[in-house]
This record gives structure tokens, C-alpha cells and sequence, in this order.
């Protein structure tokens, strides 16, 4: 593992705070009282909470980067983001980014499906200093889709969530964690300043400003997993580019992504419906 360097900046990827099944499992919703009694150990260890575009100013050389910091984020955008984990942030003086899937934002779920924010609790969020970024239109992998595709997730979400709370959306959050050097360049074109994957790795005022790494926070992390990533211990330091590992997960997905678009036609025809998948899972 790594050595870490002076500075290393925890990047917490929080979904869910509850006790409620979210995309049919646990493990991704952190209880409540788990919660605020992480964000308090935040602020005991007089950590200083940035936003995402915060600190993408920070990586681009354009801001200094304050003592001890910290970020806190959020993916899917779940409505207890709003209800249960806002209180507890405004508790305990907290910032945080709220990555939001921009077609759920004030629509019923389907049957089998979460629910979302809706229009009022994402700008309430935003009223009290949660950045709100976007987290895709659909949540697709982005790195499997056609240039019209892509366009759609990352520029059609970006205007559908400055419409709706009125103001800028500047940073990304790839869905499952993929992208690819097409991905980035369709995000920079797009105007957002910062981008964020996953990695489960320490970020650090080296780290890549459209591929900022994030460690994800699960059931089980508890407060001996919050202590640790604040010590900077226990994760490597983030890497610049990709592994070889990573390419090969890609061509993969790629793969079972194009049989299931061309199934549907090689078996219906004359039907017109066009299949398609997106992975599962995070990238580690």
C-alpha cells in the first residue's frame, strides 16, 4: 500500500441514510444513529468540510486547500438525504454534494422501484449549502453508450437540474463509478468543472479534477471504518489513469451491452424495441 503524503483528503460516498432496502439491499443505506455519530466525529476532529467544486478549485491550482479537509457526498439522490441526513449535517455544521439522477427528481417510482427527491426537497438542499451536482439523466453506465447517449446523461441532466433549482450544476458524479477518456472529454465539453468516480481510494491535492476519488461508505463501515479513512489509513492513495483491470471490466460490459441492444431486434424483427443493460455493482 502507499505511503500517504502529508495531506490526504477523505472523500466519503455516502447513499442512503436508513433503515431501509435501496436498490433491494442494505448495504448501501447507513442507519441513522450510525450517521450522527459519524458526522460528529467529523466535526470533533475539527475537520473542514469542502464541496465538491470547492475542492476542484483546490486541484486546479485555483484556491489553497484548508486545514484538515473533508468531503462528504451523496449518490442517487433518495429522499432521506433531505429528511434524515440535512438535519444532522445542519446539527453539526457539515457541507456536503448531493449527486442527483436528474429523470427521478419529483417522479413516482414504479412499483418495484426507490423514490426520489422531489423538486422542493432538492432546493431546500440546496438552501442550505448542499452542492447539487448530477449524477447522470437515467443512471447509465456511461462508459457503454452511444455519443447521442452520453450527450443526453451528462448535458440533458445538467439542464434539467439548473431548471428545476435555479442554479449552476458544475460537477458529475459517473454512475457505478465508469467512465472512460471519451466520458471525460463528453463531461469537460458539457461545462462541469470536476467529475467524481469511486476507486475506494484517498484523494489528495494530486488527484485527477474529472476522476476525483471517493470511498464508498457502507452498512458496515461503522466508526471504526470513518476513523480510519480521517487517519488516512487502512486505503491506498489514489492513481492517476487506469489499470489494467478497470479496461478489461469495460470491454466486458461493452460486450454484454451490445448483445443485449441487438437481442431484442435478432429476435422480434419487425417489433422496433431496442434492449438494453447497465452494470451493476461499483467500481473498485
Amino acid at each position: 500500500m502507499n505511503r500517504a503524503p502529508k495531506t490526504v483528503v477523505p472523500v466519503l460516498c455516502y447513499h442512503s441514510v436508513g433503515d431501509v432496502r435501496r436498490d433491494g439491499t442494505l448495504r448501501w443505506a447507513v442507519s441513522p444513529g450510525d450517521f450522527d455519530e459519524q458526522m460528529a466525529l467529523i466535526r470533533e476532529r475539527g475537520r473542514t468540510p469542502m464541496t465538491a467544486s470547492g475542492y476542484a478549485a483546490v486541484l486546479r491550482g485555483l484556491a489553497p486547500l484548508p486545514p484538515r479537509p473533508v468531503l462528504i457526498t451523496f449518490d442517487d439522490g433518495f429522499p432521506d438525504l433531505a429528511e434524515v441526513a440535512l438535519p444532522v449535517l445542519r446539527r453539526h455544521g457539515l457541507m456536503a454534494t448531493a449527486y442527483v439522477i436528474a429523470a427521478r427528481v419529483g417522479v413516482a417510482p414504479p412499483s418495484d422501484g426507490d423514490p426520489s427527491l422531489d423538486w422542493d426537497q432538492l432546493r431546500e438542499l440546496h438552501s442550505h449549502g448542499v452542492e447539487i451536482g448530477s449524477h447522470s439523466r437515467s443512471h447509465r453506465a456511461l462508459d457503454c453508450l452511444r455519443p447521442s447517449e452520453l450527450h443526453q446523461e451528462v448535458v440533458g441532466s445538467r439542464q434539467v437540474l439548473e431548471d428545476g433549482t435555479g442554479t449552476s450544476v458544475r460537477s458529475l458524479a459517473y454512475p457505478y463509478g465508469y467512465h472512460s477518456i471519451a466520458v471525460r472529454t463528453a463531461v469537460r465539453a458539457a461545462g462541469y468543472s470536476s467529475a467524481c468516480g469511486v476507486k475506494n481510494a484517498l484523494s489528495h491535492p494530486d488527484d485527477d479534477v474529472f476522476a476525483i476519488a471517493r470511498v464508498l461508505i457502507e452498512r458496515e463501515t461503522g466508526i471504526a471504518g470513518i476513523t480510519a479513512l480521517l487517519d488516512g489509513t487502512g486505503w491506498p492513495l489514489a492513481w492517476r489513469g487506469e489499470r489494467w483491470r478497470t479496461r478489461g471490466w469495460r470491454a466486458f460490459r461493452r460486450a454484454r451491452h451490445l448483445v443485449a441492444r441487438r437481442a431484442p431486434r435478432l429476435s422480434q424483427p419487425t417489433s422496433g424495441r431496442r434492449g438494453g443493460s447497465t452494470a451493476g455493482g461499483k467500481e473498485r
